[in-house]
């Protein structure tokens, strides 16, 4: 599948701010079944960009913008192209529980509880009810934790928060991808199966999938005879092409699309939107990675409105104009 994905994201302030600096996840991962074939990266106000791998081996760019501004916009651009089929995990040949001689230490990290995902009585109780017995096909017992958690949990936007801990959508019932995306981690991790949590994109391929016009989460569970593989419990179904890979971690904590501080009394919003299309061949004129700016306004110090800073903008000019016209005067005089 030849995708082009664009990543648009508008940061708004209710009142102007002196600085901001920030780091983005927003370039797909090279991945052997997920080719990376172009990325460009528009920014405004205008700023200079860095980047680097960082400990998980996502892309990493940073940037600061120093003059007084109150909005930025960031579009992210990328062509990829996947060669990722559905697996049918089921037909592995691995079971549980997974003997310890199959893992090494990098799994530590994914077989830990941490941050918004946390073990507690809940989350046990949910676990029980999988029916886990000793040398069932691991596969099986994965598709249970998908199909359970569809179940038993509704899709709700503005139900949760991107802090929320797992024990908000144990509690009430009701969350987004990304609390779907932390509870299977957290069924996963509670029955020993290394889980690790996947931000990224989604192309809705003629369906109408969660999360395909924002950025979306799933998880990837750990097969030894397969490696990683995917799962989306929001949308109920296994990772096929129309995914796209941004960025893994533990849990959201490591993955957040944007993340910063900016210096200033202003409150901030966010709006962010995903389009997607297929194309039918890949376009020409492409460049691996490309920085361009976006014309955002910045502001000199000491504005306080737009009325003030027009009317002075005007004087200037004003004065400006004049200077010559009482030069000619002064030199006929």
């Amino acid at each position: 599948m030849l995708l082009k994905l664009t990543h648009t994201t508008d940061l708004t302030y209710t009142d102007l701010i002196s600085e901001s600096i920030m780091e983005l996840r927003m370039q797909p991962r090279q991945e052997s079944d997920q080719h990376r074939l172009a990325f460009s990266l528009q920014i405004g106000p205008q700023a200079t960009v860095s980047s680097y791998f960082d400990w998980l081996g996502n892309t990493v760019h940073t940037f600061s913008i120093s003059a007084f501004h109150q909005q930025i916009r960031i579009i992210a651009t990328s062509i990829v192209e996947t060669e990722r089929g559905r697996v049918a995990p089921e037909r592995f040949r691995d079971t549980w529980p997974i003997a310890p001689a199959d893992l090494d230490y990098s799994m530590f990290d994914y077989l830990s509880f941490g941050g918004p995902v946390i073990d507690c009585p809940e989350l046990q109780d949910l676990t029980s009810t999988l029916d886990a017995s000793i040398a069932m096909s691991l596969g099986e017992l994965a598709l249970r934790i998908l199909h359970l958690i569809n179940e038993k949990f509704v899709y709700e936007k503005g139900a949760t928060s991107a802090a929320s801990p797992i024990t908000e959508i144990l509690q009430h019932g009701r969350g987004v991808c990304q609390d779907f995306t932390h509870l299977m981690i957290a069924c996963a991790r509670a029955l020993q199966i290394p889980a690790r949590y996947v931000s990224g994109l989604v192309h809705p391929d003629e369906e109408r999938y969660r999360g395909f016009t924002q950025t979306h989460a799933w998880c990837e569970l750990y097969f030894p005879s397969a490696g990683w593989v995917g799962f989306d419990p929001a949308n109920n179904c296994i990772v096929g092409g129309n995914f796209i890979k941004v960025g893994v971690g533990r849990d959201f904590r490591d993955v957040p699309p944007n993340k910063g501080i900016y210096r200033g009394s202003a409150k901030e919003t966010i709006d962010v939107t995903v389009h997607s299309e297929d194309l039918p061949v890949i376009p020409t004129g492409m460049a691996a990675e490309r920085f361009a700016p976006l014309s955002i306004p910045v502001y000199p110090e000491g504005y306080t409105g737009p009325r003030e800073f027009v009317a002075r903008h005007q004087d200037q000019q004003q004065q400006q104009h004049k200077a010559p016209e009482q030069q000619q005067q002064q030199q006929q005089q």
